[in-house]
């Protein structure tokens, strides 16, 4: 059955969300890297952190404002993220990713999962939209995400 979406295809809609994570974090002595960040996403994607607890969205140049400024104040002094696990469901120009993650905030660790509709764009797969959440005490990751 031909699905449309060949090795090369896959290796780089699974290789989106790593490097969406590796270009947000920083740390003592290194910035974000927001050109990366931009290159992995749709001009007009849309993001959803869930883990504030609304269900509200945000396009890419103002989670970038809002990061910068969590970090230029101070309030987040490190952020990294790291794949922990992922599943890719794809067909044509379509790909569906399920990323698991752990976070380290301001030396705290957490774990999450990204739902990541992907797009072929221009001959570039990029992220079209991105919905995330984080564990919690009454919310844990199934042993099959990680």
């Amino acid at each position: 059955m031909n699905t449309g979406i060949t090795d090369d295809d896959l290796k780089a809609i699974k290789a989106l969300c790593p490097r969406l994570y590796a270009a947000v974090g920083w740390g003592a002595g290194t910035l974000p890297d927001w050109q990366a960040f931009r290159a992995c996403c749709h001009p007009q994607a849309v993001l959803a952190p869930l883990s504030s607890g609304s269900a509200s969205t945000i396009g890419v140049e103002s989670f970038v404002a809002a990061m910068e400024e969590q970090r230029a104040s101070g309030t987040l002094t490190d952020f990294s993220e790291t794949e922990l696990a992922n599943s890719v469901e794809a067909f044509g120009n379509v790909a569906s990713v399920r990323s698991s993650f752990v976070t380290v905030l301001n030396g705290e660790q957490r774990r999450g999962v990204t739902f990541a509709q992907i797009v072929r764009h221009d001959n570039n797969w990029l992220i079209l939209s991105a919905i995330w959440d984080n564990e919690s005490e009454t919310l844990q990751l199934p042993a099959d995400f990680t």
